[in-house]
């Protein structure tokens, strides 16, 4: 002879399983938001590398035209880096 759960008892397992399966998703939705952020900062990550090494070689470029001198970004003024003399 087989047992049955009252109407309460199912209503309350059906309404547990419910909100595992609805946590479940959530769960899945913002570990596929977080994969999607991952590769948003690995691609900035690659565009902050491409900057500075493009940086770096407009620097290097500059430098050898001007030599050893500080830019103001703004006006584009060059100033040269005056060396001090080392003490023998």
């Amino acid at each position: 002879m087989s047992q049955k759960l009252t109407p309460e008892e199912l209503q309350d397992l059906q309404a547990i399983r419910n909100e595992a399966n609805r946590l479940g998703a959530v769960l899945g939705e913002f570990a596929y938001q977080k994969t999607l952020i991952e590769f948003e900062l690995e691609a900035i990550k690659v565009s902050i590398r491409e900057n500075a090494k493009k940086q770096q070689e407009h620097m290097q470029a500059l430098g050898e035209k001007y030599g050893d001198s500080t830019v103001d970004f703004q006006s584009g003024e060059i100033t040269p880096i005056e060396k001090q003399d080392q003490p023998a």
